[in-house]
C-alpha cells in the first residue's frame, strides 16, 4: 500500500505516451464489429456508460470519504457506483460471452488482453457489488480515501488500509493491478479521447441501409 501505487500510476501515465510516440498504430481497439454487432452494441453501451458512472461515483466517494461528507458517500457514491457497476458488469459479461461463443470474433481474439481485461473487471466489480448488495458495506471510502489522498500527497500512509476488510483490500489491489495492466492493452485507446481525438479526421460509419443518406442513426449498435 506504500510503493505499489506509485509503480501502478507511473506505468498508467507514461506507457500510453511512449506507445503513442513510438508505436502509434498499436493504440487500437482491434474492432470486431462486423460480427455479432447487436450483442456488441448492448455490451459497449452498458460498458462505457457504466464505467462513466463508476468513475463519477468513486470520485465522489473518495472526496466525501476524505472530507467526511456523508451525503457524497452514502448517496452519490452508493447509487452512482451501484448502478454503474451493474451496467459495467453486464456489459463486460456480454462482451466476454460474445468473444467466446461467436466463432468469427473468437478467431480474431489473438491477444491475451481480449479476455484478461474482462476477467479483471468481472472480478473487481463482482467483489464490490457483493459487498454493497449482500454485506451492505460501501464505506470503504472512509478507509481508502485518506490512504488514496496520502498517495497523491507523496506521503503514503499504508497503515490506513488496515481498517478495510479483506474483500475491500482485494478489490483495491485488483483495481490497482488493472491500472498497471491498462496501458499495455487495447484499453489504452481511452487516451486518444483527451489527447488527439479532437484533431484527427472524422470517420463516416453508416450501415448499408442509411448509406449516402444525410441522416443520423439511433440504435443500440456499435458504429454510431
Amino acid at each position: 500500500w506504500g510503493v505499489y501505487p506509485y509503480v501502478v500510476f507511473t506505468l498508467f501515465f507514461t506507457v500510453p505516451i511512449i506507445r503513442m510516440v513510438f508505436r502509434p498504430y498499436t493504440i487500437t481497439t482491434r474492432a470486431s464489429g462486423l460480427f455479432g454487432r447487436r450483442l456488441q452494441g448492448y455490451a459497449m453501451h452498458l460498458f462505457h456508460w457504466g464505467i462513466f458512472l463508476v468513475l463519477l461515483g468513486h470520485i465522489a466517494g473518495f472526496v466525501g470519504g476524505a472530507l467526511n461528507f456523508d451525503f457524497w458517500v452514502e448517496t452519490v457514491f452508493y447509487w452512482s457506483a451501484l448502478i454503474g457497476g451493474l451496467m459495467t458488469l453486464a456489459g463486460s459479461v456480454i462482451a466476454l460471452a460474445r468473444r467466446i461463443f461467436i466463432p468469427e470474433v473468437r478467431a480474431m481474439s489473438s491477444q491475451l488482453d481480449d479476455y484478461m481485461v474482462h476477467v479483471f473487471l468481472i472480478a473487481i466489480l463482482g467483489i464490490a457489488l457483493y459487498q454493497v448488495i449482500f454485506q451492505e458495506i460501501f464505506g470503504i471510502t472512509y478507509s481508502a480515501a485518506p490512504w488514496f489522498a496520502s498517495i497523491w500527497a507523496f506521503s503514503p500512509e499504508p497503515e490506513l488500509m488496515e481498517g478495510a476488510s479483506l474483500l475491500s483490500q482485494i478489490h483495491v489491489f485488483l483495481a490497482l493491478t488493472l491500472f498497471a495492466y491498462f496501458p499495455f492493452t487495447k484499453l489504452a485507446h481511452f487516451w486518444t479521447l483527451p489527447v488527439n481525438y479532437l484533431v484527427r479526421p472524422y470517420q463516416i460509419m453508416r450501415t448499408n441501409h442509411n448509406h449516402s443518406r444525410k441522416r443520423w442513426e439511433f440504435a443500440l449498435r456499435s458504429d454510431k
